[in-house]
């Protein structure tokens, strides 16, 4: 299948490699003539590593499983706790119109106003991120969730409990993007459809789990203790961020002292593509071969691989500034807007939105349609019905990035290990298929009144997998396309969600007082099959056009 074999090794033909573009997102991911690659478990059978590990121990792509699950718990627990806190509050709806005499669009406010900061707060934390690195930045925003929930907690007018959201979604913002950013530091490209699939699924079981929360305690105690609870929680999880989350950023300045390219392949390649510098030696710029990484008959290895562990300066508090990013923190505040008109983020963008906001749209009208005739649901019985979107999130955290993942990899292999980001797109096809069900099932179950059992199990069920299995997807494209820029792109994805959900908690119960649940249901229906099915036919025809129409842009820089 690859063609030629060196003492057992699969190599990619040399003819083949010259007919092929290089374009930012190309990745080879088979030993080529002239150079050898450090394959996962340090076994020639295995996957090619991308990028490339250097013989640094404490290099993040060669930490230990242990250390790399720590990091990933952390990272998720933040998440998850987040979204809980600041984004399920739904069941509370009555309680807060009963003791504040406020309408239910003022008290949907609540949740758009912490929607709206935890989009926007990302075009300062992803920047300092990136300079101040990503241990202090997540550690800070924690420090400042806890301080948001001791005022949420202790709130005693709705013009304070309004600021105290507001504030809130500032310190919770991280999780809207540090998390990609950070799985994309430790985990290797055949592994990040899987770990992106995990971050949204902690985000997206943090939203269902949470009404389930709130309700239940806000029956059984207070609503204020739902809060108390949250400050608690919030707290430990900044312990453990303190102690089990170590920076992850690798410094160029590192790299470079570790990294020298393989001339000749470097080589090969500038001969191939002479006068193209965006087609050749740059796709390789940061899976470029570490020089000092042992070749025994032929074969590359890593001696530190899945053995490394953190330095002490990776688990201080501050971390040294990237000066590189900080001379260009301009560039990066703007790279969000400039990758607003790149097609495929757009895409992925609208997209993701669409997903998460069809969630969204079924958190807000849940309560308005089961506390109503003829379910008369109890507050807590409403945040019950939300399991049923918790299985189906856990359902798509199963299958998406895995499935995404064999899609991308069988592709590669009928490609004569030459990966193309687009043949990830395929795997949508099932998901789409759930959210036209799904969205369905709600907006006329809803409207109709049909039994309980329909609209919850399979309505709820189909939408809880695809929010988690479309923007798994989409957005590790994106990132396959765009990776020095993964956290820009999910602050322009977050942006897009959460104005659009801010906007959506002003209209839409009023419009399904008035014109039913059919129609906003439908809307948001339409909205995610619409950009899903889209871009999967034509960036599945058009999506390399797309990137060599981009492959000059400065974000290939960063």
């Amino acid at each position: 299948m690859f063609g030629q074999k060196e003492k057992g090794i699969a190599v990619l033909p040399a003819e083949v490699l010259v007919q092929t573009e290089i374009l930012p997102g190309t990745e080879i991911m088979t030993d080529v003539p002239g150079a050898r690659f450090v394959h996962a478990h340090n076994a020639t059978s295995a996957t090619v590593l991308v990028p490339q590990p250097t013989d640094d121990p404490h290099d993040p792509l060669n930490w230990s499983r242990w250390w790399k699950l720590a990091v990933t718990i952390t990272q998720g627990a933040f998440v998850m706790i987040s979204v809980i806190t600041n984004l399920s509050i739904a069941p509370l709806t009555p309680i807060y119109i009963a003791e504040w005499g406020k309408s239910l669009s003022q008290i949907a406010l609540l949740t758009g106003v912490c929607v709206l900061t935890l989009g926007y707060a990302n075009f300062v934390i992803v920047p300092c991120s990136d300079v101040f690195g990503r241990r202090p930045t997540t550690i800070v925003c924690a420090l400042l969730g806890v301080a948001a929930n001791v005022w949420q907690a202790s709130a005693h007018s709705y013009n304070s409990f309004l600021g105290a959201r507001a504030f809130a979604g500032i310190g919770a913002a991280a999780n809207e993007s540090m998390m990609p950013i950070v799985m994309a530091d430790i985990y290797f490209l055949h592994q990040r459809g899987k770990f992106v699939g995990i971050y949204f699924w902690c985000y997206f079981i943090g939203l269902m789990l949470g009404p389930i929360i709130s309700g239940a305690v806000a029956q059984h105690t207070t609503w204020r203790w739902f809060f108390w609870a949250c400050t608690i929680a919030q707290g430990l999880n900044f312990v453990a961020l303190c102690l089990f989350f170590p920076e992850t950023r690798r410094l160029e300045v590192a790299a470079k002292s570790v990294i020298a390219p393989d001339q000749q392949l470097t080589g090969s390649i500038d001969a191939d593509y002479a006068g193209d510098t965006k087609t050749g030696t740059e796709a390789f710029h940061h899976e470029t071969l570490p020089s000092a990484l042992s070749v025994e008959e032929g074969i590359r290895t890593d001696q530190y691989l899945g053995r490394g562990r953190p330095s002490k300066s990776q688990l201080g508090i501050s971390q040294s500034p990237d000066r590189k990013a900080l001379r260009a923190i301009v560039l990066h505040i703007i790279t969000p807007i400039e990758l607003f008109f790149f097609p495929i983020v757009f895409w992925a963008a609208m997209t993701m939105g669409g997903a998460a906001n069809a969630l969204l749209d079924v958190n807000l009208t849940q309560s308005q349609v089961f506390m109503a005739p003829p379910y008369n649901f109890a507050p807590s019985s409403v945040g019950y019905a939300n399991f049923a979107l918790v299985v189906g999130g856990m359902i798509g955290l199963a299958v998406a990035g895995p499935w995404s993942d064999w899609v991308a990899a069988r592709a590669t292999k009928k490609n004569n290990g030459i990966r193309e980001p687009e043949m990830r797109l395929p795997a949508l096809i099932p998901f789409i298929i759930a959210a036209i069900v799904g969205l369905t099932v709600c907006g006329v179950g809803y409207q109709k009144h049909w039994p309980w059992e329909a609209i919850i199990i399979v309505g709820f069920g189909l939408v809880g997998v695809q929010v988690v299995a479309i923007p798994t997807i989409v957005t590790t494209y994106a990132i396959d396309c765009y990776r020095p820029v993964a956290g820009q792109i999910l602050v322009i994805s977050t942006v897009c969600k959460n104005t659009f959900g801010f906007g959506m908690t002003y209209y839409i119960n009023d419009w399904a007082i008035k014109s039913g649940f059919i129609p906003p249901l439908m809307l948001l229906m339409a909205i995610t099959c619409g950009f899903a099915t889209i871009g999967l036919v034509f960036f599945t025809y058009f999506g390399k056009t797309m990137r060599r129409m981009t492959r000059n842009a400065k974000v290939h820089e960063l």
